[in-house]
């Protein structure tokens, strides 16, 4: 570690232990625990944890506190923000946390209230551009709509997207800016049929760790459950837009749909791969969004960890995380 990071967190944790005095008017005998998005200090007799997010990375740091809250089965929780932006969002998802956390913004020594951000506005939904829809047919491509831009895919992977200029054919940006040179006198359905042929020679059980076979892993999971929803008691389900958008294929959101049980609840599914810290704020914004009457969260059986589950717990629906096997295992 450099001496400019020993510095930051020696700051970090200073101004914590300092913040969390002003908080609360006591002195504090537990040692703030330094993550990668703040610090924390988790005390267990006052059932209290206070956290201060790094000014780095403020967006990501009431994940951690949440995890943290749940692992250590603690009630009352204190998020600190110096970024007036992120504390917002952080309140607007705190709604739906129980307990709810408490969201301050730092203002020198003071602690101030926050006020919540409003849920950003869903682009409209656009008609599918001409042809795009049985193009993606004659090539076995499934045409979805999400966040304003209509795309094909296979098994979750985006192989085509609807663009200003026309349809681009390629997985990811570079791409489908080579397909647009390297392919311009070949017709679409023939280079869109190879690009998914391609795409399905890797995405498929055993196929190791091809990039093709390792991007965007939860949308194969909502792929495949949407395929045939009655995997999980449900008799419709539907893609719907992620809490955030992606800033291209590494980035990896919760992939989210809607569908109706066979009780007639409405029912928000969320599937997610790996450990990712920032999985129960996403799925606060999405159950605010969506209002659902129940909650189901998808993981690979192997990513399922008491203390996420725990976090899960405490989104204010009634929730069930369920481990399933992806269709690359």
């Amino acid at each position: 570690m450099s001496v400019p990071s020993d510095r930051g967190t020696a700051l970090l944790s200073a101004r914590l232990v300092s913040l969390a005095s002003e908080l609360t008017g006591l002195k504090t005998a537990v040692e703030p625990v330094l993550t990668g998005t703040g610090a924390a200090l988790v005390d267990e007799d006052a059932n209290r944890i206070v956290f201060l997010a790094s000014p780095e990375n403020p967006s990501r740091a009431l994940g951690s506190l949440l995890l943290l809250a749940a692992r250590h089965q603690l009630d009352e929780a204190v998020i600190i923000y110096d970024d007036p932006s992120a504390a917002a969002v952080a309140a607007r998802r705190a709604k739906v946390i129980k307990p709810t956390p408490t969201i301050r913004l730092a203002d020198g020594p003071v602690l101030r209230h926050v006020d919540a951000a409003p849920l950003p506005e869903p682009p409209p939904p656009l008609e599918p551009p001409a042809d795009f829809i049985d193009l993606c047919r004659q090539a076995d491509v499934d045409p979805i709509q999400e966040s304003g831009i209509w795309r094909g895919e296979v098994l979750g992977l985006e192989v085509a997207r609807a663009a200003g200029s026309g349809i681009e054919i390629g997985v990811g940006r570079l791409d489908r800016e080579a397909g647009i040179v390297l392919h311009a006198d070949r017709p679409q359905v023939e280079n869109l049929a190879s690009v998914a042929e391609t795409v399905r020679s890797h995405r498929r059980n055993g196929a190791g760790s091809h990039p093709l076979a390792t991007l965007v892993r939860e949308r194969w999971l909502r792929h495949d459950l949407a395929t045939d929803p009655s995997a999980l008691g449900l008799v419709s389900l539907a893609a719907v837009d992620p809490a955030e958008s992606p800033d291209g294929l590494r980035h990896s959101v919760p992939a989210a749909a809607t569908g109706v049980d066979t009780d007639g609840n409405r029912v928000l599914l969320t599937c997610s791969v790996g450990v990712d810290p920032d999985l129960v704020p996403a799925v606060a914004d999405l159950v605010l969004r969506e209002d659902p009457d129940r909650l189901i969260v998808v993981m690979p059986t192997r990513d399922i960890l008491p203390t996420m589950v725990a976090a899960i717990g405490r989104v204010a629906v009634r929730s069930d995380v369920i481990g399933v096997k992806g269709g690359w295992d």
